[in-house]
């Protein structure tokens, strides 16, 4: 009786650790079923692949931030050198430009001048005219249309000598040609350039009576020049308010004149 109990629990243990190495074996076996097979060699690959593709990513970021800095240094460079220039040179750079203009209305002129010449002026004796050959023309002939006297040839010389920058002698050129042919046909521009003489030398208040003396000349072709000056040389003077009228004048009297922009310019930087 007593084998017969041994020889049960005997059984009843095996039985036991049996049904506890299955269990132990079951979760083992569905957990390898859940988690896929890991390609050791393929995950080191992709791993190196990516750190080349990151050090390349800096390098061109390193490379673009290079760049970046260079085009700083010249933005740098160049707003340097774009301060360096005073606004006195850049006031002196659109006198000249002024200037040329001036030089070109006049050149307008005396060409409108030959133009509108009668034709009796050119023509010459019958005799002459006879003579075989084309005509010709000359500079010499040019200066007898217009005008065959010396008021011409010394308002030239006068202009030359101004365009040289002697300011002091080209004054005394166009005083002297105002003084001679008051009311001749370069007597207005002679008083515009004797006002540009002044205002070059730093004399504005003479310069503003000169330019004034335009304005004695009906319908003269200097008008808004002489009124865009006067306002520069009140401006010079510290005369703010005096040169705020000058340029409403201009641009009120003269509403087509080149310089209105200019005139609009230093009244809104006047305000």
């Amino acid at each position: 009786m007593r084998s017969y109990r041994k020889i049960c629990a005997y059984a009843a243990l095996v039985a036991a650790l049996w049904l506890t190495g299955c269990a132990a074996t079951a979760p083992k076996q569905q957990t390898d079923a859940i988690l896929p097979e890991i390609d050791v060699v393929q995950v080191k690959e992709n791993s190196e692949e990516a750190l080349k593709v990151a050090q390349e990513t800096k390098l061109d970021a390193e490379v673009l931030n290079n760049k970046l800095t260079e085009v700083d240094n010249k933005l740098v460079s160049l707003s340097e050198d774009v301060s360096s220039v005073s606004t006195a040179k850049i006031e002196e750079i659109e006198n000249r430009l002024a200037l040329l203009v001036e030089a070109f209305k006049d050149l307008q002129a005396q060409v409108t001048a030959l133009q509108n010449a009668p034709v009796a002026r050119a023509a010459v004796a019958p005799a002459t005219s006879a003579r075989k050959g084309p005509a010709t023309f000359s500079p010499a002939s040019a200066t007898t249309l217009l005008g065959g006297n010396s008021e011409y040839e010394a308002y030239q010389t006068a202009l030359r000598t101004f365009n040289s920058r002697n300011y002091e002698q080209a004054l005394k050129l166009f005083s002297d040609i105002v003084k001679q042919y008051p009311t001749g046909s370069y007597a207005d521009n002679s008083w515009y350039w004797s006002g540009e003489c002044c205002y070059s030398q730093g004399d504005y208040a003479k310069a503003v009576a000169m330019f004034q003396k335009v304005f004695d000349f009906k319908n003269s072709s200097k008008a808004d020049d002489a009124e865009l000056k006067i306002g520069m040389s009140y401006m010079k003077m510290g005369q703010i308010a005096l040169a705020k009228t000058e340029f409403k004048n201009l641009i009120d009297r003269y509403p087509a004149s080149e310089y209105v922009p200019r005139a609009q310019k230093f009244l809104s930087e006047l305000k």
